[in-house]
């Protein structure tokens, strides 16, 4: 079935333990440069909304999926998965990656930009739970980012989060989630100031609580976050300080996803969010843009056959300022998603979407994103996987008259020489044309790393 009835929180087999921290050991050789810190309006995006019940029926699906056709991302990996660490029922997932990368537009200039060779060093540590019944999880990362010529923009990103499930009985599970990090928002981003003359620091803090029931046909989390972005000034081009408090916002929401299993392959699938957002600030001249809103969608998650999957779902998204003058917003939004294993050893998966962004940017009160995009991933060997993307987005800034077309496209190779070492190599390439010219960017990267993972 797909994608929802089996989630990624399996607390049973240890293979899924081993791809667990294979994934968190290589996230940071190829994280996206651009924006610091998104606003994350789904609740249960950090939440474990597996129950008892749901994790039985994850185990016999996976069992008959054994003899039946897999995505590439499904193959069994568990040969370059690191051992770890155990310490009594936690077991200690520790790496760090190396990543070299040429930016041929470090700063996202339209007119003679400047080219810098940037190298990431990303310790990472993961602790996941080996309870009997309960669980709990926690991630501690950091992130130095060096310039080679360019040192004033070095920076150094680090948090840590944490997760935890009381499954109080067969159907129903109690979560909650909790993060904090600094991050940076790069002269480059879509959100940044023309004037900062260096990554603006943003400290993000998060929390989470929902509770879910899955067991039969009828499953949902009904969940609730808190969210705070807190901007620090920065130096200004030309001298001075460049505040950025008047970007501070706090987001609260609550949210509602269901779903009704109809028959195998075929979900109904519906999510209703209520959003609460408050930005007061302090900075002379910045008036606030608190804000309240809703969002409904509903859809299908089905398969038409063993090697054509979808989920699509359509909703309505609305904003609406408190203050007066402030353009409310209204739009519709997409969800949507279709993969085809065309063969044992390559799947492609075409996505769509349009959402609202209630990050705060410099010049604007959030945006709307439309986007296309097509994913290729090809298993050369067991051990050697490719992939392939390329997408659209059209970025609409609200409270402003500026408009955003961003193509992106990119190749990458991932070689898993052990269970310990992972090896990189990627190239991509970022257009942005936008209705002022200023905001004009192209963009290439040749990226190559590694991680040690244990």
């Amino acid at each position: 079935m797909f994608p929802r009835p089996y989630t990624a929180d399996d607390r049973g087999p240890r293979r899924d333990a081993q791809a667990f921290a294979c994934v968190a050991a290589v996230a940071f050789t190829a994280v996206p440069l651009g924006n610091a810190a998104a606003i994350e309006v789904d609740n249960t995006a950090d939440l474990i909304t597996d129950t008892v019940a749901s994790g039985e029926m994850r185990r016999e699906w996976q069992e008959a999926q054994r003899r039946a056709a897999r995505s590439v991302d499904q193959a069994d990996r568990a040969f370059a998965a690191p051992d770890g660490l155990r310490v009594g029922n936690f077991i200690f997932y520790p790496s760090v990656s190396e990543t070299a990368i040429y930016d041929s537009n470090i700063y996202g200039q339209a007119q003679a930009p400047t080219a810098d060779w940037r190298f990431i060093t990303a310790p990472t540590l993961t602790i996941r739970s080996e309870l009997p019944r309960h669980a709990f999880d926690m991630n501690i990362f950091g992130r130095f980012m060096n310039f080679a010529e360019s040192t004033d923009q070095n920076y150094a990103d680090f948090g840590a989060s944490a997760r935890g499930a009381l499954h109080i009985d067969h159907a129903h599970t109690l979560s909650v989630a909790a993060g904090v990090r600094r991050d940076h928002e790069e002269r480059s981003a879509i959100t940044a100031s023309q004037v900062a003359a260096e990554p603006v620091p943003v400290d993000q803090y998060r929390a989470s609580i929902g509770l879910t029931r899955d067991a039969g046909r009828v499953y949902g989390t009904l969940s609730a976050s808190a969210e705070k972005l807190d901007y620090h000034s920065v130096a200004a081009i030309g001298g001075g300080r460049l505040n950025q408090d008047y970007r501070d916002q706090e987001l609260y929401a609550a949210q509602l996803r269901a779903g009704y299993r109809i028959s195998p392959g075929f979900d109904f699938v519906t999510n209703v969010r209520g959003i609460r957002q408050y930005n007061e600030p302090e900075t002379p001249g910045f008036e606030n843009r608190d804000s309240k809103g809703y969002e409904i969608s509903a859809g299908l998650a089905f398969e038409t056959d063993p090697l054509l999957r979808w989920r699509v779902l359509g909703g309505y998204g609305v904003r609406n300022f408190d203050r007066s003058g402030l353009e409310s917003i209204a739009s519709s939004l997409l969800e949507a998603q279709a993969q085809w294993l065309a063969t044992h050893r390559l799947t492609l998966t075409a996505v769509a979407s349009r959402k609202i962004d209630d990050e705060l940017g410099a010049n604007d009160n959030g945006r709307i994103d439309s986007a296309v995009g097509l994913t290729a991933d090809y298993e050369i060997r067991h051990d050697l996987f490719a992939t392939a993307n390329a997408g659209f987005t059209r970025t609409d800034f609200i409270g402003s008259t500026r408009e955003d077309d961003i193509f992106e496209a990119g190749v990458s190779l991932d070689y898993h020489y052990t269970k310990n070492m992972l090896l990189t190599l990627g190239y991509s390439y970022e257009t942005r044309q936008s209705n002022e010219a200023e905001f004009d960017m192209d963009r290439s990267q040749v990226r190559i790393g590694g991680t040690l993972k244990y």
